[in-house]
């Protein structure tokens, strides 16, 4: 029999750790949230302002006291450094499944690793704390990126919304992808 103390938690990866999102958080977040950069990857390029990202982490702590949605902060096991904000949302009990969503914030932690890792603790936390059967997200047919990171993990594309965003003048296709828990098993164990 496994030792439960000595499982690694699934918040913890190999290089970031997922934590409560806090209040303090909210500079960290402001520095580069609002980039244009930042905005075109989430789909939605209009500046928030720092009072309603306040009201976003309040009504994230609203959600998750009632089980409705988790989000969280993404940290550098090295610095402790705060680099973006993933979650789940969308949470269907009876389904046993959910929809969700990673932003690493500061475009000079892409392509280390960082978002890859914070997926891969984030599906954990839905599979093994959460006890989903499958999770979805979308993105955006221009972030070929990102849609690499996530076929990589073993997320498969499911749908396609098509012209159902609009940007620089020009409409994009919306990819649907989703992983079931055995798929991410056999992967991630």
């Amino acid at each position: 029999m496994t030792d439960i103390f000595q499982t690694k938690s699934p918040f913890i990866g190999d290089r970031v750790r997922l934590r409560a999102l806090e209040k303090s958080d909210l500079d960290d977040i402001m520095k580069h949230w609002n980039t244009y950069e930042s905005r075109v990857g989430l789909g939605n390029v209009i500046p928030m302002s720092s009072m309603m990202e306040e009201d976003f982490i309040q009504s994230s702590n609203d959600r998750a006291k009632s089980g409705k949605g988790y989000n969280f902060a993404i940290e550098t096991l090295e610095s402790n450094e705060f680099i973006g904000t993933c979650g789940i949302d969308d949470i269907w009990q009876v389904n046993r499944s959910s929809t969700i969503g990673i932003s690493i914030h500061n475009p000079e932690n892409h392509n280390k690793g960082y978002g890859t890792d914070a997926m891969i603790c984030l599906l954990k936390v839905g599979f093994q704390v959460l006890n989903f059967h499958r999770m979805e997200l979308w993105v955006m047919e221009y972030n070929q990126q990102a849609i690499h990171v996530y076929e990589k993990i073993g997320f498969k594309k499911i749908g396609q919304k098509r012209e159902a965003h609009f940007l620089q003048g020009k409409y994009h296709d919306i990819y649907v992808m989703d992983i079931l828990a055995e798929e991410f098993k056999v992967l991630h164990g």
